[in-house]
């Protein structure tokens, strides 16, 4: 029944369109000649309305009402919503007569003076008026068309006209990354741009997107990560850079994950994971207390404090104590199947001392990390470009920041020397010919530019999406992005 309502609307609009093709009418024009927002208009009443000056708005109608010899239209644009009021006693005959025209969805143009009405609304009393652009589909209403969480993803552009808080949370974003790029750059960091294709998924250890170049008849991949190219920066004689660029990984999707996804990757010359621990900490305080005027994120129904001091958490006591295993002396992956199936956790299906580890962490400690958390030190077998620690090389000097149970930030020490670096390269290859093709292949052209001299070093990487998606309490990272995918509808 909707269906056919909403295509008998369609029919009716369509017709709209073709006569006023039919009466010379461009229901589509090039030319608009707003002087005025809505807010502007609003902002400047009091002196517009005491001088009586003429100007113009546009926007979409978003409303319309109808009171015999008056009509009121609510007109909404980037800026805010006005009502105009079209009197058959104020404007020619023909004027009033075409408003029939206008549905609610059309953008229109409308020139007159402001006025207070009886009931002291601010309203634009229309002396003339003309069409930007025929809706010909209805704006969605409460009985039919736009209810389901789906639909509102795969009409995106309606669900933010139709859905201030869906608008509001991309309004938040562009707030947050902008903030983000102003305080990098005034703490000295370079805004760069690395490659998206690249010929060798590296940087991270994720599932890639393979395509080809049909002229250099090779495979190319879209990038996990920035990574080794900001080092292949730092070799360039770089110090301190930063992007903020998308990442696509081949991985599934849910609250916290999409295959497209933003990251603010920076890497600082000179400095170690403890040092970016104390600027993240500092960075990202200051970011939510910009954005929300406190340092207090609702989440849940939960606080979520981001003031300093912030809890910090080793990664390798954590774990061994919550299994009652030494992560760093037990390395034999049975032992770890036995954990899962004595838990009554579901094995993974790589089975590398690594994958085992990072799981039952993923399972039994992250989810209660909910106020933000620094977690670091982990076993150097989990990350292969960081540094190990000089007094215990069995261990990486790496940290994660994990709120709600989300990781959100990831930051190492970066190994440096190109030997070692290679020799964990080609380590790795036996978990990728063991079944773990999110393992990075051995990407010899970086080990060539480290044999150049990398300085010391140290790099971060921070998830826009779930950054904001904590920020403004929104439901899943899919909604902190303007068009996340979705499976094509049959």
């Amino acid at each position: 029944m909707a269906n056919e309502r909403l295509e008998e609307i369609r029919k009716g609009r369509l017709k709209k369109r073709a006569d006023l093709i039919a009466d010379g009418v461009a229901p589509y024009p090039a030319e608009v000649k707003r002087t005025h927002t809505a807010q502007e208009a609003l902002d400047d009443f009091d002196n517009l309305t005491k001088e009586e000056t003429p100007i113009t708005l546009a926007g979409r109608l978003t409303a319309v009402r109808e009171h015999g010899s008056v009509i009121f239209w609510d007109l909404t644009d980037a800026t805010g919503k006005i009502q105009l009021q079209l009197s058959r006693e104020d404007v020619p005959k023909e004027i009033f007569a075409k408003a029939g025209e206008a549905d609610t969805g059309d953008f229109i143009e409308a020139a007159g003076k402001l006025i207070t009405t009886q009931r002291g609304m601010p309203t634009l009393l229309v002396a003339e008026w003309h069409m930007l652009s025929k809706s010909i589909r209805p704006l969605p209403s409460d009985w039919y068309g736009f209810k389901d969480k789906e639909s509102r993803y795969r009409i995106r552009a309606v669900d933010f006209l139709m859905n201030d808080e869906a608008r509001s949370v991309i309004v938040t974003r562009s707030k947050v990354i902008d903030w983000l790029r102003e305080q990098m750059k005034q703490e000295g960091f370079l805004d760069v741009e690395t490659p998206i294709l690249q010929p060798m998924a590296g940087g991270a250890t994720a599932a890639p997107f393979v395509t080809h170049h049909e002229t250099l008849d090779e495979d190319l991949y879209l990038r996990i990560a920035p990574e080794l190219y900001l080092k292949r920066l730092l070799v360039g004689g770089f110090e301190k850079v930063f992007e903020v660029g998308r990442n696509f990984r081949n991985e599934g999707i849910d609250r916290e994950h999409n295959p497209e996804f933003t990251m603010l990757e920076y890497y600082w010359a000179y400095a170690d994971y403890e040092d970016l621990m104390d600027f993240t900490e500092k960075l990202l305080t200051n970011l939510v207390r910009a954005i929300n005027g406190n340092e207090d994120v609702k989440r849940g129904g939960e606080t979520v404090s981001f003031a300093q001091p912030w809890k910090r958490l080793r990664y390798v006591d954590a774990v061994s104590d919550k299994i009652g295993i030494d992560i760093l002396a037990e390395k034999d992956t049975t032992i770890y199947e036995d954990k899962f199936k004595e838990l009554g956790l579901e094995l993974p299906a790589v089975r590398t001392y690594a994958k085992l580890v990072d799981e039952l962490f993923k399972e039994l400690i992250r989810p209660t990390l909910i106020n933000p958390t620094i977690v670091y030190d982990y076993p150097y077998e989990l990350v292969p470009l960081a540094k190990q620690n000089l007094t215990d090389p069995r261990i990486v000097e790496m940290f994660q920041l994990v709120v709600y149970g989300a990781e959100v930030v990831k930051a190492y020490t970066e190994l440096n020397d190109p030997v070692v670096q290679k020799e964990r390269f080609e380590a790795q290859q036996e978990a990728r010919e063991a079944g773990d093709k999110e393992i990075a292949q051995v990407d010899d052209n970086y080990i060539e530019t480290m044999e150049y001299g990398m300085p010391p070093a140290a790099g971060c990487g921070i998830g826009i999406d779930r950054l904001v998606w904590l920020i403004t309490g929104a439901p899943t990272v899919r909604d902190t992005i303007a068009f996340p995918i979705l499976r094509t509808k049959e």
